[in-house]
């Protein structure tokens, strides 16, 4: 499986570099399929969620199909057939998880793996790990869908908690205590490259790991 996990999407050059890698292509011929669907419930201003274009637009990322599986009669599986990105945007964790799961939209990315880059940003890269327990680290979300099972999709053997400075490392380092798997804390520039099992990171910016 090919993912490229995030926190703001591609915010710098070498990510966006590291994406078209992945992909096999120029930015100019590739096809994006953005997911909006964790923004659903979120209130207040969404200058993020539109920076989020910008940065696609300013590396030549012009292709790009805004789709929400979530919504009522659309046919997503038709549109993301042709794409070449999965671009998984941000928002509340358990309210994504939640429709990635009920609107099979979990399953078929999987079924369809071979043919596709998963690109996650914030909540887009939680739900990619064994559990999205990270997002539950205050100030963490709102379980806006009630989840009492906080399993995430298992496509990666590690978690990753978004956004991070230097002073939210040491809360990242002491939730990694209770895991016998790697614990990754980036901010919003830097990504975590992933090739089946191959793991890279793609940072201009701070990262860090734990276990």
């Amino acid at each position: 499986m090919k993912l490229l996990l995030t926190s703001s999407g591609v915010t710098k050059r070498s990510i966006a570099e590291a994406l078209s890698a992945m992909v096999g292509k120029l930015p100019s011929e590739t096809k994006v399929g953005f997911i909006p669907t964790a923004a659903n419930v979120e209130k207040g201003n969404k200058d993020w969620y539109i920076n989020q274009f910008v940065n696609l637009w300013r590396f030549g990322y012009s292709w790009i199909d805004v789709v929400d599986p979530s919504a009522a009669d659309v046919d997503w599986k038709t549109r993301f057939a042709e794409v070449d990105v999965l671009f998984v945007s941000g928002g509340n964790t358990f309210y994504l998880l939640d429709q990635m799961k009920n609107t099979g939209l979990a399953q078929w990315i999987s079924e369809n793996s071979d043919s596709k880059v998963y690109v996650g940003v914030s909540a887009g890269t939680i739900v990619a790990a064994p559990t999205i327990e990270v997002a539950n680290i205050p100030p963490g979300d709102v379980n806006m869908s009630g989840l009492t099972d906080f399993t995430g999709l298992n496509w990666v053997n590690f978690e990753v908690e978004p956004h991070c400075d230097k002073e939210r490392f040491a809360v990242v380092a002491e939730y990694a205590k209770q895991r016998n798997y790697p614990v990754y804390a980036i901010d919003d520039q830097t990504a975590i490259k992933v090739l089946d099992d191959s793991v890279e990171v793609v940072s201009e910016g701070i990262w860090e790991v734990y276990n």
